[in-house]
């Protein structure tokens, strides 16, 4: 499984445009560290020197909210990052702008940040200027989706949850589509940015609809979801914003 995230990210790398010699060497100083189920990989006191890629396993990651609560803003798998550095904290300090706990024994690797920053100091300047303008690309797809998430009723938000479950965690059943990750009522609650309360209602309203069953304490998507196109097939569960906190209800 290691090999199957070290193969994703490279990939991911490389449409990036990140040169194969740079790949190469970054791959060469990575550290891989292996966590047990529901342990912390990252807090938002900590410090950010490494970025944090999944090798296997399942990872959540969390942004701080308001007043000190923690927002659910995905899931990371194989070959996904888990964590993003603050390079403008105050004082020249590096703080995480996100949390990371392990939902299933998961093994990451740690890119420590001045071996980035060596081997982007080395890359040409056309290179730079071409991954520049991607990963521009990429955190303008993030903000359309977050004010594209806002005006969403809660079902619709679960359905797309839903939906991006199976298009990058599914599994070809007999019903349907498993939804590999294990999730509880509370975790859809905080992607949905609703109340657990809310979670149980429209839960007994899919499966009253014949959308949804269970298999364990996993979900079987027993009708083809509608999955949103991705800029890059990268991304993890859409980031949400509390309904509850902005006032739009769902």
């Amino acid at each position: 499984m290691v090999v199957e995230g070290e193969e994703k990210l490279k990939h991911r790398l490389a449409r990036c445009g990140l040169p194969s010699e740079a790949i190469g060497a970054l791959f060469n100083r990575y550290t891989i560290v292996r966590y047990p189920k529901g342990s912390r990989l990252l807090a938002a006191a900590s410090s950010a020197d490494a970025v944090f890629a999944v090798m296997s396993g399942m990872v959540k990651v969390y942004c701080s909210g308001w007043e000190g609560q923690r927002v659910l803003i995905g899931l990371a798998g194989p070959g996904d990052l888990a964590g993003y550095a603050n390079f403008g904290a105050p004082a020249g300090g590096k703080l995480p702008l996100y949390e990371a706990e392990a939902l299933t024994v998961a093994s990451v690797a740690l890119f420590a940040r001045h071996d980035l920053l060596r081997v982007l100091r080395g890359l040409e300047a056309g290179t730079l200027l071409a991954m520049t303008e991607m990963i521009n690309s990429l955190w303008s797809a993030m903000v359309h989706r977050y004010a594209h998430y806002l005006v969403m009723p809660l079902r619709e938000r679960l359905n797309d949850v839903f939906a991006e479950l199976a298009r990058r965690y599914g599994k070809r059943s007999g019903q349907g589509i498993l939804l590999l990750p294990e999730l509880g009522q509370e975790a859809l609650a905080e992607m949905i940015g609703g109340s657990r309360p809310m979670v149980s209602k429209l839960l007994a309203e899919m499966a009253a609809e014949g959308a949804i069953a269970r298999e364990g304490r996993r979900y079987i998507l027993l009708q083809p979801p509608q999955a949103p196109s991705e800029a890059d097939g990268t991304s993890a569960v859409r980031p949400i914003t509390s309904a509850r906190r902005v006032g739009i209800g769902g």
